[in-house]
This record gives structure tokens, sequence and C-alpha cells, in this order.
């Protein structure tokens, strides 16, 4: 059996990928905070967004057009490396937080198309894919609880060395591209600007149930950027120590969720199954308030199981989900749109409108967290009324496999 193109290379890959940002993600809020860089939270949890918006489409684009993905999802690795460790370094010398900015910007913008390409590679390349591709896409889930617990336990929820830590990470990474499935591309080359930068992808948003799939995506994803901006610090404030750690509770619930996401596929129409994860999203929320109300951080701890449901069974069966609904021409594009109207659009709006909530409600006044944490449940209560209503179901693409 041949090493290289092997399937094993895909489960590997989701490991390494989830694993590289899971050391530094949870935890920066509380190492800009320790390095006296508060003021740049916001800013900081704002780049990666910024750069899903920017870079995704054009180059999934090509993945499709033109180059092999595995092959762009190499150099993307590769040239993103030198930027993250620059980042981080100014970040532990703490001299010159535009120069980490920088940095870090340079290192987003290189790496944000990684997870469009990547999933189209798994998508591409795995058989029954419905049903396997939630048993490959689990190792990317205990990668970041690796990580998150390797963080802890080098007593690193504050320090910089999580940032340094991801970049050797990111070095296994980029060798393993190499080693994946070939993915040829799967379209003609571009024959105008629209087709060259990606666009062809919004012709998508023609159909009734991705155009409501995808608006409620976009303003799903609004709320959500509370979850890792501020449950590490919300854990801060109620005084638990091992944040990292804490934080994978998701992530374990987020194994769960993998595992029997092929089950739930055969047993639950789509639609219910994306209402079902939006109300455990409610409940994270509902429970943080209550935790903060009660000064109980073991609320906090149960809302944060509430993430991988919610993940799992809206964002990933999404994937699935549009995999289903477009032409393979356009397979790449349509994982790198939802990636820009999730984590790109949905992450850059959710950035500013929490953390301008959160600095006009929480930081004059820590006693206003219930509030904070009630106000974003009511957000998400209202995609569950969008998505009820709007969504219709493709009658016409249902099937024997799951529903539509």
């Amino acid at each position: 059996m041949p090493l290289r193109g092997h399937r094993g290379w895909i489960s590997a890959c989701f490991f390494l990928f989830a694993a590289t940002p899971g050391c530094w993600l949870p935890v920066l809020a509380n190492v800009l905070k320790e390095r006296h860089w508060a003021h740049l939270v916001t800013i900081a949890y704002l780049i990666p967004p910024l750069s899903a918006v920017l870079s995704p489409l054009a180059i999934a684009a090509r993945a499709d057009q033109k180059v092999a993905a595995e092959r762009l999802l190499f150099w993307c690795n590769l040239v993103g490396i030198p930027f993250l460790w620059l980042a981080f370094d100014e970040l532990e010398r703490g001299t010159n937080p535009g120069l980490f900015l920088f940095h870090f910007t340079v290192s987003s913008l290189l790496t944000a198309p990684i997870w469009p390409l990547f999933n189209s590679v798994a998508l591409t390349s795995l058989r029954d894919r419905e049903h396997r591709f939630g048993f490959y896409r689990v190792w990317a889930t205990i990668g970041w609880i690796i990580a998150g617990w390797t963080i802890s336990a080098l007593g690193a929820d504050t320090s910089p060395l999580a940032g340094k830590l991801s970049v050797g990470i990111r070095v296994v990474a980029t060798a393993a591209c190499l080693l994946l499935p070939h993915t040829p591309p799967g379209a003609q080359p571009a024959k105008n600007w629209p087709e060259l930068l990606g666009l062809s992808s919004l012709t998508l948003l023609r159909q009734r149930d991705i155009a409501v799939f995808m608006l409620t995506t976009f303003l799903f994803s609004i709320p959500l950027a509370a979850y890792y901006m501020h449950s590490s610090l919300q854990l801060e404030a109620l005084h638990y120590h091992h944040i990292a750690a804490g934080m994978t509770l998701g992530q374990i619930s987020e194994v769960a969720a993998m595992l029997l996401l092929g089950f739930m596929l055969r047993r639950w129409r789509i639609k219910w199954l994306f209402l079902f994860a939006m109300a455990c999203g409610l409940l994270r929320y509902l429970a943080y308030a209550f935790g903060a109300s009660s000064h109980s951080f073991p609320w906090v701890l149960f809302g944060i199981s509430f993430h991988g449901l919610c993940w799992t069974f809206f964002f990933e069966a999404g994937r699935l989900f549009l995999d289903r609904r477009v032409e393979p021409r356009l397979r790449s594009q349509a994982q790198a749109l939802l990636s820009l109207i999730s984590t790109g659009a949905g992450g850059v709006i959710g950035t500013l409108a929490v953390g301008w909530l959160h600095s006009s409600m929480v930081a004059p006044d820590p006693a206003r967290w219930t509030a904070y944490w009630l106000i974003l449940g009511l957000m998400c209560a209202a995609c569950i009324l969008l998505f009820a209503l709007g969504y219709q179901g493709g009658r016409g693409s249902q099937s024997n496999v799951w529903r539509i």
C-alpha cells in the first residue's frame, strides 16, 4: 500500500490543522491581557475573520480551475509559518503591538484558505462521505483537545508559548500536506474575472434553501464570536484557572457529535438537525448567564459542553449539505463561500458587535455578564426562528441515504 495518497493522511491533517490554532485561539485574550495589551483583544480576534473574507474564495477557485488542492494547501501552510512565529515572538517581547498585529495579519491571510481547501480534499477523496466524514473529521476535534490540555499542563494559559508551540505543529502539518490524496482541478480554467475571483459560487444563492442556510449561518456566526473571545475571560472572572483545558469540554462533546453525525443524517431531516444545533447554541449562552448570575464556573463549563453539538450539527453538517447540493466543479468554491460567510463576514460583524457590547456593558460593570449572555442568547433564538420559517427542504434532493 503506497504511503503517499493514503486516506489515513486525511485524519492526520485534520488533527494537525486543528491542533495549531487549538494551542492559542482559546487563550489569546488571556495572553494579551497578561501582556497589558487587553485593548487589542477585539482587533486580534477581528483579523482571522477579515482574512477569511479576503483570501479563501479566489484561492479555492484555483483548486477548482487550475492547481491541485493539496499543493495549494502545502504552500499556504509553508509561507505562513514564519509570520506566525514572528507574531508570537513579538507578543512575548511585548514591545511593539503594531508588529504583532502585522505579522498576525499576514499569517492569517495566508492560512485562511486552509480549511475550505482541506474540506474539499477530504470530501472529494472519501467514499460514502456522508457516513464516514465524521469519523475522519473527529481527529480535528481530538487535535484541538490535546492542544488545549497540553497548554494547560505546561502552564501556558496566559503565555505566548502557546503560539510558539503551534508553529512546530504547523511545520509537521505542512509536510503532511505532501502525502494527501491527489485532488486535481474539477473545472475548466477561468474565462473571465468573476470566475478568476471565485465569484461563480454566488450563483448558488439563487437556490432558496441554500440562500436561507447561508443567511442563517451569517447571523448565527455573530453571537458565536463571543464564545471564542469572551468564554475564557468569563472563566477567569469566576476564578477558574485551567482555562485552555476547560475550553476543551466543547471539543469533547464534539467528538461524540462527530461519531453520531452519519447516524443523525440518516434518522433526521437536515432541517431538524440544524434547528437542534442552534438550540444547543442558545442553551450554551443561557448556561453562561446562569453561571454569571450565580458566580459558578461549573455552569459556564456546562454551557461550553453544548458548543460541540452546536458546531458539529450545524457547521459540519452544513458542509455535507452543500457538498450534496452543488455541482462538482464548484465544490471548493462552495466550501470557501461557506467559510467567507461564517468565519469571514459573520466573524467580522460578530467580533465587532460582541466586542462593542462587551466593552459597553461588561468592561465598566462586571456584574452585567448575565445580561451580556442573555442578549447573545436572544440572537441565537432569532436565528432559530428565521431558519424554521425560511427553509423549505428540497423534495427533489431527498434520497434514501439522508434527507434534505
